[in-house]
């Protein structure tokens, strides 16, 4: 295995030999401004943690590790020149997320993402938000805090990578108008995934056409805004399940394009 550094998911290649199964495996971890070489400034291991984390999370949801994909903690520490701590923690974050498994002979491998996954993660989300939904119309709840995360989208202004995040932001603030902080936990529990799946969806749009993919989002996430002010739950749900919907379609169709080398 070879790792080079500057965070690219994309980037993650699976070199196979001999029809066996993925046996190099390259990820690119982004080094913050101003760091000489990979030797040269030890990050805290959370930054290594998150990186190596989000690299392969996007690579084993997109297809580029296949599922069964071997990853070997000594030797993705000593490519990444970090300690095996970082990688373990990042594994057991994918292990958490239903990601990565142990084998019985206790090697980690790739977990296969298809689409009953997709549909079951999003019909998970649904649930989850259509449930804080309720109980913020029902109490109620202060929409301020969902305005400025609209805000924060416009602010932005194009289609940037941070969109995605501030996407991700917006629906934490719905689960949190819910006021409950177990459904708030479950929800966190998933974001991650959800994040993936998003930035996989929107990238080949962001490529294509990034005006049109920026207006499309914030289109989406301002028609949450007036059934909310009237705390008219099931208008809200409704567009949560057709925004929801979009972004199985893009996820979908992004796949597909990237495995016919679109």
């Amino acid at each position: 295995m070879l790792v080079t550094t500057e965070l690219d998911p994309r980037a993650i290649e699976v070199e196979r030999r001999d029809g066996s199964a993925a046996s190099s495996l390259r990820t690119r971890v982004a080094l913050p401004p101003g760091t000489a070489g990979q030797h040269s400034v030890k990050l805290a291991r959370s930054v290594h943690s998150g990186r190596i984390a989000r690299a392969l999370r996007e690579s084993i949801i997109d297809g580029a590790l296949a599922a069964g994909t071997p990853l070997v903690e000594n030797q993705l520490a000593v490519e990444l020149a970090v300690s095996r701590g970082p990688v373990r923690s990042a594994l057991h974050v994918l292990q958490s997320e239903g990601l990565v498994e142990t084998l019985p002979n206790g090697r980690m491998v790739t977990v296969r993402f298809g689409p009953d996954d997709l549909r079951d993660l999003l019909a998970v989300r649904h649930e989850l938000e259509s449930s804080a939904v309720r109980r913020g119309a029902a109490l109620r709840a202060d929409i301020a805090p969902i305005r400025a995360a609209f805000d924060a989208i416009r602010h932005e202004g194009a289609s940037t990578g941070h969109l995605v995040e501030l996407d991700v932001e917006f629906h934490r603030s719905l689960v949190e108008f819910g006021g409950s902080r177990f459904l708030t936990s479950a929800w966190l529990a998933l974001a991650p995934v959800i994040q993936a799946v998003i930035s996989i969806g929107n990238r080949r749009l962001a490529t294509e056409d990034p005006v049109s993919n920026y207006h499309r989002i914030l289109t989406a996430h301002e028609r949450l805004l007036d059934p909310l002010s009237r705390y008219d739950a099931d208008a809200v749900i409704e567009v949560l399940a057709a925004q929801f919907s979009i972004t199985q379609a893009q996820f979908r169709s992004s796949e597909s394009s990237e495995l016919d080398g679109a």
